[in-house]
C-alpha cells in the first residue's frame, strides 16, 4: 500500500516565498504605501488619485510651498505636510489630466441610459405641453377670424379731431380748469330729453364706440402740455385710452342723471347730441356678429349684465359728487396711469410728466379758488375709487386675453391697438 507522501518545507523556504511576494507588490510612486493600480498614468494609491483628480482642476486651492518647493512631502503615515509639493510629484511621476475619463461618472452615465431608453411622452410627440387647454376641432383654423372690419374711417375721424385742435380757445392759467370747463361745454349741448335703448346689436356697439372714441379726442384737445406732445404720441396714447375715458365718462353721466331723476337705475350714457338710457339687466344684447359663443356665455367676457362698472359704482359716485374740475382730474389719473402702465418705456415717463403738472394745478385749484388748503381727504376718496375703476378694467383685460386663447371672436380690426381692451 501505498502511502502519499507529504511535502514539508523548511523555514528557509518559508521566509523566502514571503519576501518574493512582498516584492511583488506595487507601491505608490508618490507616496510609497501600497498601490491600487494604475491612475492617470502612474501607479498610486487612491488617496493620491483622488488627490490629484481634485487638485489639477482646482487649482486655486493650492498655497505656495513654505519651503520653496524642498519641504518634507510626508511625515510617514500617509499625512502630506503640503499640496503644493504634493501635486507636483504626481505630474513628476507620470500622471496627466489628458487621463481623465469624464464619461465615466456612474450617476451620468445612469442619467444618459435613462434618457436613452426613456419612450416619448405626449407633450413630446405632439409639441406642446399636456396641460394646454384642447379646443374643438372646428375651431382648430389657420385663420379665426370670420370677419374684417374696416377702421380707417373710424381713426381718421379721431385723428382729425385730436390733431384739428379745440373748437372754442380758452385761455385758463390752469390747465386743470380749461379741460374742465370743455367737457361743461359738451356736456351743455344736450338735449333734455333722454332716449332709451333696448337692443344693443352691431349697428349699436359701432356707433357707441365711435361717439365714446370722439368724445374722449375732443376732450384731449383742451389739454394743452398734451398737445404740445408729437402726433404720433398723441395718438399712442388716445387709443389706448379711450375706452377707458368712455367708462370713467358713462359713470359721471350716470351719477349725473339718478340725482336728477333723469335715468332711473339705468345707465345713462351721452350720444352725439342727446342722452340715452339702457337698462342693462333687461335689455336685447346680441354679441353672437362677433363670437363663436352665445350670448349668455359672452357675459363673462364683458360687463354687459348687472356687474358693469357703471352699475357697482354709481351710488359711490353720486356720493363723490365731484365737481368738473375734480371730475378732469380723476379722468385724466386714470387713463394716464392705465396708458403708463400699459406703453412703459418713455411714454409712462410721458405720462407721469403731464400728470404731475395737473396734480399741482388741481392743488392751487383747491388752495386758491376753493380756500381748501387741507384737502388730503378728498383727494383720498377721488383716488380710491379711481383704483377700484382700475382693478375693473384689468380684470375686464384678463378676460379679454383669456378670450383670445379660446378664439371666442370671429371678428378683427383694422386697426387692433385701438381696440385692445374693449
Amino acid at each position: 500500500m501505498l502511502l502519499p507522501t507529504t511535502s514539508s518545507s523548511s523555514p528557509e523556504s518559508s521566509i523566502c516565498s514571503t519576501s518574493s511576494f512582498e516584492s511583488s507588490i506595487k507601491l505608490c510612486a508618490v507616496c510609497d504605501l501600497p498601490a491600487k493600480g494604475k491612475h492617470f498614468g502612474a501607479y498610486s494609491c487612491r488617496a493620491c488619485a483622488a488627490f490629484f483628480r481634485r487638485a489639477s482642476t482646482q487649482t486655486d486651492g493650492i498655497r505656495v510651498c513654505k519651503k520653496n518647493n524642498n519641504c518634507k512631502l510626508f511625515n510617514g503615515n500617509g499625512w502630506f505636510q503640503c499640496k503644493k509639493c504634493r501635486l507636483e510629484k504626481c505630474y513628476k511621476v507620470g500622471m496627466s489630466v489628458q487621463n481623465f475619463q469624464f464619461d465615466r461618472d456612474l450617476i451620468r452615465t445612469k442619467v444618459q441610459v435613462m434618457e436613452r431608453n426613456m419612450p416619448a411622452t405626449i407633450e413630446e410627440f405632439i409639441g406642446r405641453p399636456h396641460f394646454v387647454i384642447s379646443c374643438a376641432p372646428n375651431m382648430l383654423k389657420m385663420n379665426p377670424y370670420e370677419k374684417i372690419i374696416d377702421c380707417n374711417e373710424f381713426v381718421g375721424k379721431g385723428r382729425n379731431i385730436l390733431f384739428g385742435g379745440s373748437e372754442t380757445p380758452f385761455h385758463f392759467s390752469n390747465t386743470l380748469q380749461k379741460m374742465a370747463l370743455a367737457r361743461r361745454r359738451m356736456e351743455g349741448r344736450h338735449n333734455t330729453t333722454v332716449k332709451v335703448i333696448t337692443t344693443y346689436g352691431e349697428a349699436e356697439t359701432m356707433a357707441f364706440w365711435e361717439n365714446d372714441f370722439l368724445r374722449a379726442a375732443k376732450w384731449f384737445t383742451y389739454f394743452d402740455e398734451f398737445q404740445r406732445l408729437e402726433q404720433a404720441e398723441q395718438l399712442k396714447i388716445l387709443a389706448s385710452v379711450w375706452h377707458v375715458w368712455s367708462r370713467l365718462d358713462k359713470l359721471a353721466i350716470t351719477a349725473m342723471g339718478r340725482r336728477k331723476k333723469l335715468c332711473g337705475d339705468f345707465v345713462m350714457f351721452s350720444h352725439g347730441d342727446e342722452y340715452s338710457v339702457m337698462d342693462m339687466k333687461n335689455m336685447e344684447i346680441d354679441l353672437t356678429w362677433c363670437a363663436r359663443l352665445t350670448n349668455q356665455q359672452m357675459q363673462f367676457f364683458y360687463d354687459t349684465s348687472e356687474t358693469n362698472i357703471t352699475y357697482k359704482y354709481a351710488q359711490e359716485m353720486m356720493d363723490l359728487n365731484p365737481d368738473d374740475v375734480e371730475l378732469s382730474f380723476m379722468l385724466a389719473e386714470l387713463v394716464l396711469t392705465h396708458a403708463g402702465h400699459r406703453l412703459k418705456g418713455e411714454t409712462q415717463e410721458i405720462c407721469e410728466s403731464l400728470l404731475e403738472r395737473l396734480a399741482n394745478n388741481l392743488h392751487e385749484y383747491y388752495v386758491n379758488e376753493k380756500e381748501t388748503p387741507r384737502y388730503s381727504g378728498r383727494l383720498a376718496q377721488i383716488l380710491k375709487l379711481n383704483r377700484k375703476l382700475r382693478e375693473e378694467i384689468m380684470q375686464i383685460r384678463s378676460k379679454l386675453q383669456l378670450a383670445k386663447v379660446f378664439d371666442v371672436h370671429t371678428v378683427e380690426f383694422s386697426h387692433m391697438e385701438f381696440f385692445e381692451d374693449l
